[in-house]
C-alpha cells in the first residue's frame, strides 16, 4: 500500500504555516483525525447539496475534501512506521486510528463511510483512492503486520459499523461496478478492492453468502456480468473478486482459525446453491468457447482449488460425477492455449483420480483411453523437467488412464 511522502508535513504548515492562512496548508499541518472527519463530513454535505460547482478555488468543497482526506490517509497509515521496539514494549497507541473510530462511530458522523461510498463517483479522482484507502485499511489493520494484535480491536469496531451499515455499503460496491450508472474504470476497481477487504472478516462474508438470496443479490452480478464487461481491467477485477468469493482466499497468508472459518461458509453456500452455481453459471458462462482466454483461464484456476479444498469434498464429488462436466474439460485440456491446457489439466486429473467414478464417466475414460494417454504424455513435456510435482502427477494419472 502506497503511503505519501514521509516529510509531508514539513510542507503542511511547519516552514510556510505563519505565511500562509487557511485552505489547504492548515489541513496539511492538521494532525487531529477528529477535525479532518468533521472537515471532511462538512465539504461532502456541501458537494452534495451543490453537485454542479466545480470550481478550481482553493476554498471550494471539493479541493478542501481532497486535502483532508489525503491527510487523514496519510496519518492513518504513517502511524503504523513506529520503532519495533515501542511495539515490544507496549508503548504503542493508535491515537489516529482511535479518533478517527470516535468520529466515525459517533451520532453526528455515523453515516459518513456509507455516504461516501454511494457518492465516490463525484468525489475528485484522487479522493476515490483515498476513501478506498481508507476503508480497506481500517478494515484490515489488524489481520496484517506484526503489531496486528494493537489494532485489531479498533479493526473489529470498524467492521460491525460496515455489519451495522452493511445493507448501504454491499448497495453501493455493487451499484460502483454497474456500467449502466457510470462507465468511469477507477471507481469500479475502487469499489472491488473494498468488496475484497470485505471478504477477509467471516461475519461480512457470511452476510454475502449466508443465503440463497444473499447470493443471488451480491455475487450473481459477478457471475452474470461483471466478468463479462468490455473494460479489460475492470473485466479482471471482477474475475479477482470472484476468485476470492469462490475460494474464500486459498492460498493467501492468512490466519490458519480465520481461514478454516472462511473455508466453512464458502463450503456451504457452493454445496447449497451447487445447481445455480455450477450448471447454469459457472461451467456454461465461464467455461464456454464464447467466454474469453482471461475469463476461461481464472476460472479454471478457481476450479481447481475449489475441487482440490478439503472442505469442499461434497462439492468435488458432485462436480466429477458428471459426464457433462467431463466431456468440458477435456475438450479445454485440447485448447490452443498451453495455459488453459495446463489449468484444464489440474481439473482433469481429479476426475482420474477419483476411485468411485459414475459409469458414464468411467465409460468416457475408457473409450478414448489410448487418445487421452498418448496426448497426455506429450503434454507440456518441458515443464516436467523444472517440476517434478507436475511430472509425478502427470505420470500417475497416465498410469491410471491405462489400468482402467
Amino acid at each position: 500500500m502506497s503511503i505519501e511522502g514521509p516529510f509531508e508535513w514539513l510542507a503542511g504548515g511547519l516552514f510556510f504555516g505563519k505565511q500562509q492562512k487557511g485552505g489547504i496548508e492548515s489541513i496539511d499541518s492538521c494532525g487531529d483525525a477528529l477535525v479532518l472527519l468533521k472537515g471532511i463530513a462538512h465539504s461532502l454535505q456541501e458537494i452534495l447539496a451543490q453537485p454542479e460547482n466545480n470550481s478550481e478555488s482553493p476554498e471550494s468543497p471539493a479541493i478542501l475534501l481532497a486535502a483532508r482526506l489525503r491527510r487523514l490517509r496519510f496519518l492513518l497509515y504513517d502511524e503504523r512506521r513506529v520503532p519495533k521496539e515501542t511495539i515490544r514494549w507496549g508503548n504503542h497507541s493508535p491515537t489516529v486510528v482511535e479518533n478517527t473510530l470516535q468520529g466515525l462511530l459517533g451520532h453526528e458522523m455515523n453515516d459518513l463511510i456509507p455516504t461516501l461510498l454511494e457518492h465516490l463517483v463525484v468525489l475528485p479522482f484522487e479522493s476515490r483512492k483515498d476513501v478506498a484507502a481508507i476503508f480497506n485499511y481500517l478494515l484490515v489493520s489488524g489481520l496484517d503486520g506484526t503489531d496486528a494484535e494493537i489494532y485489531r480491536p479498533h479493526m473489529i469496531r470498524f467492521r460491525d459499523h460496515v455489519e451495522q451499515h452493511f445493507p448501504r455499503v454491499i448497495s453501493a460496491i455493487l451499484a460502483g461496478h454497474d456500467p449502466a450508472v457510470h462507465d468511469q474504470k477507477d471507481v469500479c476497481l475502487h469499489y472491488g478492492s473494498m468488496y475484497r477487504a470485505c471478504l477477509r472478516h467471516p461475519v461480512l462474508y457470511h452476510r454475502m453468502v449466508g443465503t440463497t438470496e444473499s447470493v443471488r443479490s451480491y455475487v450473481f452480478p459477478f457471475l452474470d456480468t461483471f466478468v463479462h464487461l468490455p473494460n479489460f481491467e475492470v473485466a479482471s477485477d471482477a474475475m479477482e473478486t470472484l476468485r476470492e468469493v469462490m475460494t474464500a482466499g486459498q492460498g493467501s497468508n492468512r490466519d490458519p482459525a480465520i481461514q478454516q472459518e472462511l473455508a466453512e461458509i464458502a463450503a456451504t453456500f457452493l454445496a447449497r446453491d451447487y445447481d445455480e452455481i455450477w450448471n447454469q453459471r459457472f461451467t456454461t458462462n465461464l467455461l464456454s468457447e464464447s467466454a474469453n482466454y482471461m475469463t476461461r483461464r481464472v476460472a479454471l484456476q478457481i476450479l481447481s482449488t475449489v475441487l482440490l479444498t478439503r472442505s469442499n469434498y461434497s462439492i468435488m464429488i458432485e462436480f466429477v460425477a458428471s459426464k457433462t462436466n467431463l466431456i468440458l474439460i477435456m475438450k479445454l485440456l485440447r485448447d490452443t492455449s498451453p495455459h488453459i491446457t495446463l489449468d484444464a489439466f489440474h481439473v482433469f486429473k481429479v476426475f482420474v483420480a477419483n476411485p468411485n467414478k459414475p459409469a458414464e464417466v468411467l465409460q468416457i475414460l475408457r473409450d478414448n483411453q489410448v487418445k487421452l494417454a498418448t496426448y497426455l504424455t506429450s503434454l507440456h513435456q518441458e515443464k516436467e523437467e523444472t517440476d517434478t510435482q507436475f511430472r509425478d502427477e502427470k505420470a500417475l494419472i497416465i498410469a491410471t488412464i491405462q489400468a482402467l
